[in-house]
């Protein structure tokens, strides 16, 4: 009597382990069907490209293709005028994680453009990093030698710094070299047979 007790003891316990997990399961498998769907809408509009709700899943797909690399995801505009791949990027800003959507042309060595995703830095400093305006800056800008952000912006790889927010602008500045130096080491595979 005492082991068929400890039988249904461990059913029951079984039992209970294995609906949590299963409930674990989908609820991940639920928020990140929903971060996706978020992140495919973020880069469809830094393209312009239109969507709505519930068709963003499918127009990301008919535009865009993913690729793994290694550690990282790279997403490859399938538009054959020209040769742009999106990557997010993330490193430590001033006071938090900084988390960033960059698109570059590689054929003009140039960033189409630039999105924070998250970062925590003070609002009205470090944290005007996610106004569109200063986004917008970046476009058109030439990667090479490597992007700097600076006070007063002169050259055609240089953008304007957010004044009162050196630490924050340093932060972004390292955070998009180390994406550029990581798409350049990925960059054969990108565009090659393999990669479309």
């Amino acid at each position: 009597m005492r082991d068929f007790r400890m039988v249904v003891f461990l059913l029951i316990l079984f039992s209970i382990c294995t609906l949590l997990l299963t409930g674990g399961k989908l609820a991940y498998d639920r928020a990140s069907a929903v971060f996706n769907r978020r992140l495919y809408a973020e880069i469809l509009d830094l393209y312009d490209y239109r969507y709505t709700e519930e068709t963003v899943e499918s127009d990301f797909a008919r535009d865009f293709k993913t690729l793994d690399i290694g550690s990282h995801v790279f997403y490859v505009e399938k538009n054959p005028e020209r040769k742009t791949v999106v990557f997010k990027v993330d490193g430590p800003g001033l006071w938090s994680q900084i988390e960033v959507l960059l698109a570059v042309d590689t054929d003009k060595e140039e960033i189409f453009g630039l999105r924070v995703l998250s970062q925590g830095e003070t609002p009205g400093l470090g944290g005007r990093i996610s106004e569109k305006t200063f986004q917008n800056s970046f476009s058109g800008l030439f990667i090479k030698p490597e992007v700097k952000v600076v006070k007063f912006a002169t050259r055609s790889n240089e953008v304007d710094a957010i004044s009162g927010a050196t630490k924050t602008s340093q932060a972004l500045e390292n955070l998009i070299n180390r994406g550029l130096e990581n798409l350049e080491r990925e960059s054969d595979f990108l565009f090659s047979e393999g990669g479309n």
